[in-house]
C-alpha cells in the first residue's frame, strides 16, 4: 500500500494561504522544503503543500483560469524510483494520462505527473531517490 503523503493547493498568493492553514489548523512547516515558490506544513503523516502559481509550469499543468484548470494535485509517495517508474506503468494501463515522465525536480525528488481518468493531476513522489 502506498500512502498519500501530500495534498497540493496552488495559489497567487502562496504565503499568505499557508499562514492561513498554518494558523488555523496549528500546522507545523516542513521548513526543508520552505522556497520561493513554496510552503509544506505537516499535517499528521500528510504534508499540505501550497505553490506559487510558477509550479503550474515546472509541473507541466493548466494553470487555473476562473475556476477551471488544476487546484489542487494529490501526490502519492514511492520508496524506489523503480516502484515509482512501475506504478507510471500500472496507471496508464488503467487510463491515466501522462502529463509529465518521471524526473527529477529542483528540490531532489523522483516524480512523475500523470492524471486520472477523471483528469485529476496526481503526483507520484520518490523524495529519496
Amino acid at each position: 500500500m502506498n500512502l498519500l503523503m501530500q495534498v497540493s493547493l496552488f495559489s497567487a498568493d502562496f504565503v499568505a494561504l499557508s499562514e492561513f492553514y498554518r494558523d488555523v489548523f496549528d500546522l507545523p512547516e516542513n521548513v526543508g522544503l520552505r522556497s520561493d515558490v513554496f510552503r509544506g506544513y505537516m499535517s499528521g503523516e500528510c504534508m499540505i503543500g501550497f505553490s506559487a502559481l510558477a509550479a503550474y509550469g515546472m509541473l507541466g499543468l493548466d494553470e487555473r483560469k476562473a475556476g477551471e484548470g488544476d487546484q489542487t494535485a494529490l501526490t502519492f509517495r514511492f520508496d524506489t524510483r523503480a516502484e515509482l517508474d512501475a506504478a507510471v506503468v500500472t496507471a496508464e494501463a488503467r487510463g491515466a494520462a501522462l502529463v509529465k515522465p518521471p524526473f527529477t525536480t529542483y528540490y531532489g525528488w523522483y516524480m512523475a505527473v500523470l492524471r486520472d481518468p477523471d483528469g485529476n493531476a496526481l503526483r507520484l513522489a520518490c523524495p529519496t531517490p
